[in-house]
């Protein structure tokens, strides 16, 4: 076994593993997006490790033999990967990707939904406000982007909750939250071991509102109340459609309230160093496989001009 050749599975593996622990220790708005940027450089790696690997089994073809100048029998001499292990590479490979286009699809069905949605209101205004006793609010991201508040939960709020929710909500637009929950998605669809860092953007994108309507309020305690009163007042994730980014889920509110009870969260230098450190080595290891590929199908070329 060439270790090269694995070495972008390894650190793709290591990546999706690593980051959901390495981004709970960072501030929410670098937590978000560590888990975008360290998700997409997971899954490429991933992606593109089996990609190779499965190519060398191809290369054993003597159709891709004559189109790269060398013969079949000199390459499986040099060749670093066994047949067995490139067609699973090749498998696993063709399954990762039927569920990132199916995936792909249904954020593509979410959205045209959300998008028919907005153009639904009336009002060509941000700011919604739907007849409807279920207390609930959600931001609309897109083209359009609007806030919908429910008057269920604006009859549940006083004045000063009120600023927190719409604040929060237009923090979720401002930073357009939504693509990197997207993109977090789609990586994980495409590397099975990502799984857990939806979740956690989840929470991150929640964290990173509230610490933004904190710091516009002034009000840590405020915005923390405003989220307990409106989860005791029953707004959850049931009345909304799906892929919005709503106010309060009763899964992590707990989570967030207890941050928010808590001094403003700092990103710790060896966070950032250990952090960095991963990304670019993992970015590095899919070029680093390929030029040691290609070093190996130029070896198995001048082996075959020798022998000619």
């Amino acid at each position: 076994m060439s270790v090269p050749v694995y070495l972008p599975l390894f650190l793709g593996i290591l990546m999706a593993t690593a980051a959901p622990r390495l981004a709970r220790t960072m501030p929410p708005r670098a937590e978000v997006w560590f888990l975008t940027i360290g998700s997409t450089v997971a899954a490429v790696s991933w992606v593109g490790g089996l990609g190779m690997i499965a190519f060398t089994g191809l290369a054993r073809t003597k159709f891709v033999a004559r189109h790269g100048h060398y013969r079949a029998d000199d390459w499986r001499t040099i060749d670093p990967v066994g047949v067995r292990s490139a067609t699973m590479a090749g498998v696993l490979l063709g399954a990762c990707m039927a569920v990132f286009f199916w995936a792909a699809y249904h954020e593509v069905a979410a959205q045209r939904q959300i998008t028919r949605l907005s153009r639904g209101f009336a009002s060509d205004e941000t700011l919604v406000f739907v007849d409807d006793t279920t207390p609930h609010a959600y931001a609309l991201g897109g083209r359009r982007p609007r806030i919908v508040v429910s008057r269920g939960l604006l009859r549940t709020l006083g004045g000063a909750e009120r600023r927190a929710v719409l604040s929060h909500e237009a923090a979720h637009l401002r930073h357009r939250h939504h693509v990197h929950l997207r993109v977090l998605r789609l990586a994980a669809a495409a590397h099975p071991c990502l799984r857990a860092c939806v979740p956690a953007g989840v929470l991150a994108v929640e964290r990173w509102a509230d610490e933004e309507t904190a710091k516009t309020l002034g009000d840590r305690t405020l915005v923390a109340r405003t989220l307990l009163r409106a989860a005791l007042a029953g707004a959850d994730n049931m009345h909304i459609p799906a892929g919005v980014l709503a106010h309060t889920s009763r899964n992590d509110v707990g989570r967030r309230v207890t941050a928010l009870m808590q001094a403003p969260p700092r990103l710790r230098w060896s966070v950032a160093t250990a952090t960095s450190v991963m990304v670019v080595a993992t970015v590095a290891s899919p070029v680093y496989t390929a030029n040691h590929l290609d070093s190996l199908f130029d070896a198995a070329s001048s082996t075959t001009v020798a022998m000619n």
